[in-house]
């Protein structure tokens, strides 16, 4: 497809959707501040454990000229000592000198010098973890350092501008909260920067720009989320509940689907989605709802044999012998299965009361194919709801017999690549693909109170024998 050879440009043109970004913040904000809290605790307990405070001795020197000539201390080789003593105070050299000297292994402390700015002077900075340890490293590394100015030539020596003395000597407390608060800050910019990082890398489908790049089929439109009112068991454009915002994209909706399939003279239109909790079952009645509404003859037929919902949405009781399943295995016939309403004057439907096993059996009986031209032959439209393509195989059998197919995309739930591997599938079964619905979306300025989720109709289709 040619949207596929583009694709490429496109997503290196990706906008960045802060909105989707701060949603998945905040569906992992909970366990980014756990994780930020027990590493903050962690380094706490350790950091307390082990650390105690360290103290520093001090002393300042000047880098002089041996002859105390006035004249060398003014000329540029006077820097080039300083940054020469500099630089071996700071060394390893140093270091070695006085373990031998002090016949240790290792040195209880830390060795440091460093300029005054601007003058001839050197701090040189010894710190250990008690006042004795620090003042005797002091000592010893300036007892050692003038056996380590023999490796170089130089005319300029130090003279100590303070005393060896236990006033020079500063105590540094430890600070184990300080540094556990910023392990816990780190772990939680970590957890922000993953997050963000993934958000911006997934090939899931967060807003209908960002699917006009990715998706090799058109979305046709935007259902966002609604609140659902109290003891609303499910968002019908029927019920006076339901938001005129709601109906207003569903009329939409069925606008150009109807459009779509009119151009090609089809009737027989299968409502599926990639994964569960999609909301298919929603918009697939309130479809066939918008259509009757219009004065078409519609069939909605719950084809579904697996986690059946159109009956549990109409908050219909069917009766045993009257359902889909029972129609296909020949135990009733069309008129014993077809429901009525009169509510709805156009609307027919025919529901599917419990899961039965192995429905795809029923499904690629010719008995199907056939009911469906029948029916089709009397209707307007005939609308299926099926099961999600990407877990079970009766939803790529009920599209053989079907003349258009509609994806619902649940935004921020399904993948890119998932959905276009399903309408390659599709399109080797001859059926036409319509387009997409994004559903259940938020990110504009009418989103602001959808903030509760539709109710989710289906768990565990991983066995097909329930």
């Amino acid at each position: 497809m040619n949207q596929e050879m583009n694709r490429p440009s496109q997503a290196s043109s990706m906008p960045v959707d802060l909105p989707y970004i701060c949603r998945h913040l905040w569906k992992n904000i909970f366990v980014i501040l756990m994780s930020a809290c027990i590493v903050g605790i962690a380094a706490f307990v350790g950091l307390d454990m082990y650390m105690g405070s360290s103290y520093t001795a001090s002393m300042n020197l000047s880098v002089i000229a041996r002859d105390n000539s006035e004249t060398r201390l003014n000329d540029g080789s006077l820097n080039t000592a300083i940054t020469r003593n500099l630089n071996v105070l700071n060394s390893d050299m140093l270091v070695e000198q006085i373990c031998k000297d002090s016949q240790i292994e290792r040195l209880p402390g830390a060795i440091s010098a460093s300029q005054v700015a601007d003058t001839n002077m050197i701090t040189l900075n010894a710190t250990a973890s008690s006042a004795e340890e620090a003042l005797r490293l002091l000592k010893s590394a300036l007892e050692s350092y003038p056996t380590l100015t023999g490796y170089f030539e130089s005319g300029y020596m130090f003279r100590n501008l303070t005393a060896l003395s236990a006033d020079n000597i500063q105590k540094q407390d430890a600070r184990p909260l300080y540094y556990a608060a910023l392990a816990a800050l780190l772990v939680l910019a970590g957890g922000v920067g993953l997050t963000a990082f993934l958000c911006m890398s997934t090939d899931k489908v967060y807003n209908r720009q960002q699917a006009a790049m990715v998706l090799d089929i058109p979305v046709l439109n935007t259902i966002h989320y609604f609140r659902k009112k109290k003891n609303q068991k499910a968002i019908l454009i029927s019920d006076s509940a339901t938001t005129g915002d709601y109906e207003e994209e569903l009329d939409r909706l069925t606008t150009r689907v109807e459009s779509e399939m009119n151009k090609n003279d089809q009737k027989v239109l299968m409502v599926t989605s990639i994964r569960e909790n999609e909301g298919k079952s929603t918009i697939t009645v309130n479809l066939a709802l918008n259509l009757s509404r219009r004065g078409k003859k519609v069939m909605l037929i719950d084809c579904d044999m697996r986690r059946p919902a159109v009956a549990k949405i109409f908050d219909a009781e069917v009766e045993e012998g009257t359902a889909l399943s029972d129609l296909l295995a020949g135990d009733s016939t069309l008129k014993d299965v077809m429901r009525r309403d009169s509510r709805y004057k156009y609307l027919r439907c025919v529901f599917q009361n419990k899961a039965i096993a192995e429905p795809d059996k029923l499904l690629e009986d010719e008995a199907f194919k056939t009911l469906l031209r029948k029916i089709a032959s009397r209707m307007d439209y005939v609308i299926l709801d099926t099961p999600p393509l990407g877990i079970v195989r009766d939803a790529e059998i009920i599209s053989a017999a079907t003349d258009s197919v509609l994806l619902v995309i649940r935004q921020d739930l399904a993948h890119a690549s998932e959905i276009n591997d399903a309408v390659d599938v599709l399109d080797e079964t001859g059926v036409t693909v319509l387009g997409g619905v994004l559903n259940m979306a938020f990110g504009d300025k009418n989103s602001v109170s959808r903030n509760k989720r539709y109710e989710k109709y289906y768990y565990g289709y991983g066995d097909k024998n329930k």
